[in-house]
C-alpha cells in the first residue's frame, strides 16, 4: 500500500484523488506523503527502489534496546551456559547451577532470545551404536497396527493387531495376527512363536506394556508376575527396556511399516482372522527367502545354518497358559478370582494385587511379591477359600480340630456342644474363662456328670458356667439321698419358729405308730 500511494503522488494525482482511489484514510496518505518527502521520492531526488525492496526502513522498537536486569546477569554467564548446554546438559540442570539469582522464566527467555535452545537438543542427541547380537541369543518382539476392520456380526469397528518377533542374529521373522494386548493373548502367541522356533532364545526383547511390567522404569522395571512364571518355565531372560527407547530395539521396529506393505496388497475385505492370517503367513515366507538389505544374506538359511543350533531346547512338560486378574483386596480379607474367593493377610486390605491361577493353583502377588497360594477351588458349591491363619481367633477356636474343642470333646458330646455355642456367642469376643470353668470341671466331677448336666443345661438353654455347677451339685445331692434313703432337706431351707422336726412326722409312717401318739397325748 505505501509503495503505491507513493507511486501515485510522484504521477501527479492530487491528495483527495489517492484516497479515493485507493480507498486510504487520509491521515494514512498524509502521512506516507509526508515521510516520502523527506526521503526524497517526490522531488525525484532519489529513485524508488525496485520491489520487493521496501520503501521506508522499519521504525526502531525502543523496548528492544532496552535490556532487563536478568539479561545483563546473564549475559555474562552465556559462554558458561553455551559449554553447558553443548555438553549435553538440561536447561534446568544449568539454571539451578547459575552462580546469579535468576528466575527460571527469565532463564529460559534468555535462551529463546538468544537462540540457545536448539543448540542443547542438538547436543542431547546420543548416536546408536550398531546392536550385534550372537546367534539365538534376542527375540525381540513388538505391536503394531495392522488396519481398521469391520466386524460383519457386529458391524462395529475393530483394530487389528500385528504381533511381531524378529530374532536378532538372523533377522528371521514371525508375524501373529492378534484383537488384544491382554496377558493372556500375549503368551499364547509368544508361546506359538518359540514352538515355530523350535527352541529358547537367551532373552526375550521388548517394551513395557502391561503384559510384560506393570511398572516401567529406566534402570528396573517391576516386572509382570504371569510373563515371570512363563520365562521361567522356558529358562530365557527378560529384558524390558526402558521407555522411550524404540531405538535399542530398531530391527523390530522397522519391521511394523514393512509388514503393513507386505499386508497392503490384501485389500480392504474381510474374511476373518484365519483368512488374514493365512494370507501374512505366505508374504512372510517369502520375505524371509528374500536377500536382507543389511547382512546381505537370506534370513531362512542364516537362521537354519547357525541360530537354530544355538536355541536351547524345549522343555518337556508343555506350559500351561494362566489366567490373569487384577483387583483389590476386600475389606473382609478376599480377593475375587472367577467368581471365587480367597484369603490373605489383614493388612493387605485395600492393595491392589494380581492374581495369577492355573487348574490347580492360585497365586496371589503385591508389586511382584508372592503374598499368598491357594488350592484353586473347584467345586461348584464352595465359593470362599479361607486359611487358618487368616481368621480372626474366635473363628479359628471354633473350628472343628481346635483346642477348646478337642479338650471338651473328651468330656463327652454335650460338653463340647456347650463349648461350641459359648465360642459362637462372642461375636468375635470370647470369655475364655467360661470355658475353662466348665473344662475344669472334670477335677471334682466325673466325665458322665458333667455330660449330662450340660445336655439338661442345653435342654433348657442355660450353657453356661453356674448353671452347669449347679445341675452338677444337685446332681450329687440326689445320689447321696438315694444311699442312705432319707429325705435330706435342701441345705438352703429356712426354718422358722413353729416348724416342728420332721422326725416328729417319720413315726407315722409305721404302722401302729398313730396310737402311740395318740395314748401320749
Amino acid at each position: 500500500m505505501e509503495r503505491k500511494i507513493v507511486e501515485q503522488l510522484v504521477s501527479g494525482k492530487s491528495f483527495n484523488a489517492v484516497c479515493r482511489d485507493l480507498k486510504a484514510g487520509r491521515n494514512r496518505v498524509s502521512h506516507i506523503r509526508e515521510m516520502a518527502r523527506e526521503y526524497g521520492y517526490l522531488d525525484g531526488s532519489t529513485p524508488i527502489p525496485p520491489y520487493p525492496e521496501a520503501l521506508f526502513p522499519d521504525p526502531v522498537d525502543g523496548r528492544s534496546l532496552q535490556k532487563s536486569e536478568a539479561d545483563i546477569q546473564l549475559q555474562g554467564q552465556k559462554k558458561w551456559i553455551e559449554d553447558r548446554l553443548q555438553a549435553g546438559w538440561q536447561p534446568i540442570s544449568i539454571h539451578e547451577e547459575l552462580s546469579v539469582n535468576i528466575g527460571r522464566s527469565s532463564f529460559y527467555r534468555f535462551l529463546h532470545r538468544y537462540k540457545l535452545t536448539s543448540l542443547g537438543e542438538e547436543a542431547r542427541r546420543k548416536v546408536v551404536g550398531e546392536i550385534i547380537h550372537s546367534p539365538g541369543e534376542a527375540l525381540l518382539i513388538d505391536w503394531g497396527k495392522l488396519r481398521d476392520v469391520i466386524d460383519p456380526e457386529t458391524g462395529k469397528k475393530r483394530t487389528l493387531w500385528a504381533f511381531v518377533g524378529i530374532m536378532g542374529h538372523s533377522r528371521y521373522m514371525m508375524v501373529r495376527l492378534v484383537w488384544t494386548h491382554d496377558v493372556i493373548t500375549t503368551l499364547t502367541v509368544l508361546e506359538d512363536i518359540i514352538k515355530e522356533l523350535d527352541g529358547v532364545p537367551k532373552k526375550i526383547v521388548s517394551d513395557n506394556p502391561k503384559c510384560f511390567a506393570i511398572e516401567a522404569s529406566k534402570y528396573e522395571p517391576l516386572l509382570n508376575p504371569a510373563y515371570e512364571r512363563f520365562a521361567a518355565h522356558y529358562g530365557t531372560l527378560i529384558e524390558c527396556l526402558p521407555p522411550r527407547t524404540p531405538q535399542l530395539k530398531g530391527k523390530v521396529e522397522r519391521m511394523m511399516p514393512f509388514v503393513r506393505r507386505l499386508y497392503q496388497a490384501h485389500g480392504s475385505e474381510w474374511y476373518g482372522l484365519a483368512e488374514s492370517q493365512e494370507y501374512i503367513n505366505r508374504k512372510v515366507t517369502i520375505a524371509n527367502e528374500r536377500i536382507h538389505g543389511t547382512t546381505r544374506k537370506r534370513p531362512v538359511d542364516v537362521f537354519s545354518e547357525e541360530e537354530k543350533a544355538a536355541l536351547k531346547s524345549l522343555p518337556a512338560i508343555a506350559y500351561e497358559i494362566e489366567e490373569f486378574h487384577e483387583g483389590k483386596v476386600r475389606k473382609d480379607g478376599h480377593v475375587r478370582f472367577r467368581n471365587k474367593y480367597y484369603s490373605v493377610e489383614e493388612e493387605h486390605i485395600g492393595w491392589k494385587v494380581i492374581i495369577i491361577g492355573n487348574s490347580t493353583q492360585v497365586s496371589i502377588y503385591h508389586k511382584g511379591k508372592l503374598i499368598e497360594v491357594h488350592d484353586r477351588i473347584t467345586d461348584p458349591y464352595i465359593s470362599k477359600s479361607t486359611k487358618d491363619c487368616h481368621k480372626a481367633p474366635w473363628e479359628r477356636s471354633i473350628k472343628e480340630g481346635s483346642y477348646y474343642r478337642k479338650r471338651a470333646a473328651k468330656l463327652g458330646p454335650y460338653v463340647e456342644e456347650v463349648v461350641v455355642r459359648l465360642l459362637k456367642q462372642g461375636n468375635g469376643f470370647i470369655d475364655t474363662r467360661k470355658i475353662w470353668g466348665i473344662l475344669a470341671l472334670d477335677k471334682k466331677y466325673t466325665d458322665l456328670q458333667i455330660n449330662e448336666a450340660c445336655r439338661k443345661a442345653l435342654s433348657v438353654e442355660a450353657y453356661n458356667y453356674r448353671s452347669i455347677l449347679a445341675l452338677l451339685q444337685l446332681d450329687v445331692e440326689m445320689q447321696a439321698e438315694q444311699k442312705t434313703g432319707k429325705d435330706v432337706l435342701p441345705q438352703n431351707t429356712k426354718k422358722y419358729k413353729f416348724t416342728r422336726p420332721i422326725e416328729e412326722y417319720q413315726h407315722l409312717l409305721i404302722p401302729g405308730g398313730n396310737d402311740e401318739h395318740r395314748d401320749s397325748q
